[in-house]
């Protein structure tokens, strides 16, 4: 068995709200006792065997599909990242992102940062 991991952040509400202009510092700076993993979940998606998947760190997940395999026994997930930000009101381009499909999947769960489940990093 294979077990994939994808970390992903919520977008904070001062960078959706469009009144702040320019680079802002991290949060940790303002906090010290910031949880690092704080509006972060995890996708957790295991597999029978090795799959490649290429790299995605720092793209913006856009879609997430499971279905069932093509041996109508297991799932099939299919993730979709693009490299910009999805625009407002704008659908994303799904030929234009990076997809990445998992299949035959044995098992996905969804963690949030506060579940004990989720994997906890010491210098964090």
């Amino acid at each position: 068995m294979w077990e994939f991991n994808f970390k992903f952040k919520k977008q904070s509400p001062r960078l959706k709200s469009k009144c702040c202009k320019g680079l802002q510092p991290p949060i940790q700076y303002e906090e010290v006792h910031t949880n690092p993993d704080q509006d972060c979940c995890l996708l957790q998606i295991t597999t029978f065997n090795f799959i490649f998947v290429p790299i995605v760190m720092g793209m913006t997940f856009t879609l997430f599909t499971i279905n069932v395999s093509t041996d109508m026994r297991h799932h099939r997930v299919r993730l979709v990242f693009q490299d910009a930000p999805v625009r407002n009101g704008k659908k994303p381009r799904l030929d234009q992102g990076v997809q990445v499909v998992l299949d035959p999947v044995h098992s996905v769960r969804l963690l949030d940062w506060w579940h004990p489940q989720y994997p906890f990093s010491p210098k964090a």
